[in-house]
């Protein structure tokens, strides 16, 4: 195909076909996705006035798209849908081109300019995910509408400019759940307005006092108190009354049968178990703050999936002021600065994506530890990163956590020894793994749970390196939002992030059931990146491009890297 046919395919400038090929999920189970094995034909989607025609041009796959296809309507986002009559089409990272603009968007949209989206998407305070609440990716073209062009966060599109290659553009998303884990902030007070729970105990100590100004700046709706010591409880009258709060006694029967969620959740000086019982009772961003003079006797259990999904932070302060437990240690979100970073589980597309921006990020750690389990992942990370870590001037370390488990402990030893590690990002579910690794804590250390487990998954921990003179915080966080990825895009554009470095193997639309199968058995290091309007390509990881397309291997980057010139390459010779 020559550089003209495809200038003609980059700007839209060919016949729309009649129509198209989808993958319909209906049930659980890659077998019921499509019908026996195959895409289903479908016509060519109509688009009102107000609407867009786009023609999709990548996918990325996600493991999102393999927890929608395993568990069908089992999904909680999907278990009100009957799937044999209603179908859903999976799928949610992608680029996009636009082939037909309705008459009423005229002076706005125009053929040929590209977009990637924002799959999370609000519409009048309801959620309707791309790929959930509407038909996501797995086509070849799809409607937009008024619910994306001009949902709750406004437009849900983002432009991407013709120099950005269909495949990074897909991947922004996955970057911008990587790069929204640096960027959330956290509450250093009450929620304003909220509902905070006291929560004392017999052995509560006297003494405690809350600083007036920290209160008054960010005083709750209602106050209750259960148990709280009386002296505190003169503090709690006297403010309420200049401040106006609601201040409620309530018991613990009536917190388990009223089924009032918090904000805030302050335990006094209480047993372990406490904190499991009550923790179910918190609205989404609530902080759980622990205060004791001691270590307490036994671990307490933190909900993992609540902790990601619902980003539950755990603060903690071992001395009588309320407000400490808040303030005197802030949970950074970001890399400390010329510090030691972990990332537990480098070998998987996220982990990978992470272990990229912690080499990259110049105001980031100076160490980095990437661990794995999987000789042959962690073989890979060495051969893909190491020369990356060079260029950037950082130190990266590579251990097997499993099958070198001696070089592993000597390694940690000598972190522990230089004052531990600051910043440990979670890819595992493994909630023991997880607890071993907060040993190596630096003091003021984070956790980021950046790996979703499903609520009710639990590890014991130590809650004295929460409340103790180590203060160590534990965050985590799902998704990503709008702001998110036009950082993302931005960052792309000023060329300080290749999005296309995470790209392992591509295909066509026919084989997206074996992309989907590869990356459910892990083989491939990277991405999958799928192009829809090529129908037959077998899952090809790169390496393997230099038997079967010569011409397009002898394209790719340093270190057989992705990159927009393989693209026109491959388009260039299977469009036609």
């Amino acid at each position: 195909m020559s550089n003209q046919v495809l200038k003609h395919y980059r700007f839209a400038e060919k016949p729309l076909p009649q129509a198209q090929y989808t993958w319909p999920l209906f049930g659980s189970g890659l077998d019921q996705l499509g019908k026996d094995g195959r895409a289903v034909e479908a016509s060519l989607p109509h688009f009102e006035d107000d609407q867009l025609l786009m023609r999709i041009d990548a996918i990325s796959l996600c493991f999102t798209d393999l927890k929608e296809i395993d568990q069908g309507e089992n999904h909680p986002r999907l278990k009100d849908r009957n799937l044999q009559t209603n179908p859903i089409i999976p799928g949610h990272e992608l680029s996009m081109t636009v082939v037909g603009v309705g008459s009423e968007l005229s002076d706005q949209y125009s053929i040929g300019q590209r977009f990637t989206i924002q799959p999370d998407v609000w519409v009048n305070g309801k959620s309707i995910p791309f790929c959930f609440g509407m038909d996501g990716a797995y086509r070849q073209y799809a409607v937009m509408d008024q619910r994306i062009l001009a949902g709750d966060a406004g437009n849900y599109l983002i432009p991407i400019p013709d120099e950005m290659s269909y495949s990074a553009a897909a991947i922004t998303e996955p970057w911008a759940c990587v790069e929204a884990a640096y960027r959330m902030g956290y509450r250093t007070s009450l929620r304003k307005g909220g509902k905070t729970l006291l929560l004392g105990a017999s052995e509560a100590r006297s003494g405690y006092s809350i600083a007036p100004k920290w209160l008054a700046d960010s005083a709750p709706e209602v106050v209750y108190c259960c148990d709280v010591p009386a002296d505190l409880k003169e503090i709690l009258v006297s403010r309420s009354s200049t401040l106006g709060f609601q201040l409620k006694e309530i018991s613990r029967e009536e917190i388990a049968t009223l089924k009032i969620t918090f904000d805030d959740l302050l335990f006094l000086d209480g047993p372990a178990e406490n904190v499991l019982a009550y923790s179910n009772h918190l609205e989404k961003g609530a902080v759980i703050a622990l205060y004791n003079a001691k270590p307490l006797s036994s671990e307490i259990e933190v909900d993992l999936g609540c902790l990601h999904y619902d980003e539950i932070l755990y603060v903690g302060a071992s001395g009588l002021e309320i407000a400490d437990a808040y303030q005197k240690t802030y949970p950074r979100a970001e890399f400390k600065k010329g510090g030691t970073a972990w990332i537990l589980g480098a070998g998987g597309p996220m982990g990978r994506m992470h272990l990229q921006r912690a080499i990259e990020s110049q105001s980031g750690p100076a160490t980095i530890i990437a661990s794995e389990v999987s000789s042959v992942r962690l073989n890979a990370l060495r051969e893909f990163f190491l020369p990356l870590a060079q260029k950037n001037g950082k130190n990266l370390i590579f251990v097997n956590s499993v099958e070198e488990r001696p070089e592993f402990e000597r390694v940690m030893q000598e972190c522990l020894e230089q004052g531990g590690i600051d910043d440990i990002e979670v890819m595992v579910t493994l909630p023991g793994v997880i607890a071993e690794s907060c040993a190596y804590l630096a003091p003021q250390g984070i956790v980021n749970i950046f790996a979703g487990m499903k609520r009710g998954v639990k590890m014991a921990l130590d809650a004295w390196q929460i409340i103790g003179e180590k203060q160590v915080r534990f965050v985590g966080h799902s998704g990503s939002g709008l702001d998110d990825q036009k950082a993302v895009v931005d960052r792309c554009i000023s060329g300080q992030l290749d999005p296309n470095l995470s790209v392992a193997a591509i295909a066509g639309l026919n084989q997206i059931p074996d992309g989907v199968r590869a990356m459910k058995n892990s083989v491939y290091p990277g991405k999958i990146v799928i192009y829809p309007q090529i129908l037959d390509l077998p899952l090809t990881g790169l390496s393997e491009l230099k038997d079967t397309h010569p011409k397009v291997y002898a394209l790719l980057g340093e270190n057989g890297t992705w990159n927009m010139m393989a693209e026109n390459a491959l388009l260039e010779s299977l469009l036609s």
